[in-house]
């Protein structure tokens, strides 16, 4: 075999053995949160656990000065005695997920829409499912690639995935700065109103 061949031979198998590893991957439902209230390091560990797949060596999942600044924001309860339950965990987690594509704001209100319409235990476990139906029909993409590949293929359907992604996360961000703008524009609206001297009774 010639240089190229082993080199596409490796690749292959290298494809093929994460792809096996990714089809497994799954997110923890609400029910199979840990129950105990666990301390910073504790929920670090966990979120590093869970999310791995989703960052690279490089990046660092979370950090305590991010679930810190997500306390200080609002987007998460502040912690029980230095202690985190399941909650703040299914909150992290959609948080560093979603993190990647959309800004802070937008994931605020998506998660103020969600809750408003179900429980934190039904929307925790939709977003799951969602966020794993996703991923693993990309992995299954992915996986079409092996037998027999090589560099050009793969750097092809890169640049496919990424032209992909960049175009869903455009459309996600127009749609968030519609529907942020339609609401600003009703608060600003009612605070007019509200501001308007009342007119006396019997004029």
């Amino acid at each position: 075999m010639d240089e190229n061949g082993t080199k596409n031979s490796e690749l292959d198998g290298q494809i093929a053995e994460w792809c096996s590893q990714m089809l497994e991957y799954r997110i923890p439902r609400w029910s199979e949160l840990p129950e105990i209230e666990l301390y910073m390091d504790q929920v670090i560990a966990l979120m590093e656990k869970y999310l791995g797949v989703f960052y690279d060596e490089e990046n660092k999942t979370i950090t305590p000065s991010m679930i810190n600044n997500y306390v200080k924001l609002g987007l998460i309860p502040a912690p029980v005695k230095k202690k985190y339950s399941k909650i703040h965990l299914a909150y992290i987690l959609i948080i560093c997920i979603l993190k990647q594509v959309i800004p802070i704001n937008a994931i605020t209100r998506m998660i103020e829409h969600q809750m408003s319409r179900h429980s934190i235990e039904e929307a925790y476990d939709l977003f799951c499912e969602e966020q794993e139906k996703a991923f693993l029909g990309a992995v299954k993409k992915a996986r079409e690639l092996n037998g027999p590949s090589n560099e050009i293929m793969v750097e092809d359907f890169i640049l496919r995935s990424t032209i992909a992604a960049n175009s869903e996360k455009a459309v996600s961000g127009k749609l968030t700065a519609i529907i942020d703008r339609i609401n600003n524009a009703a608060k600003e609206e009612k605070e007019k109103e509200k501001d308007k001297p009342k007119e006396k009774e019997g004029k």
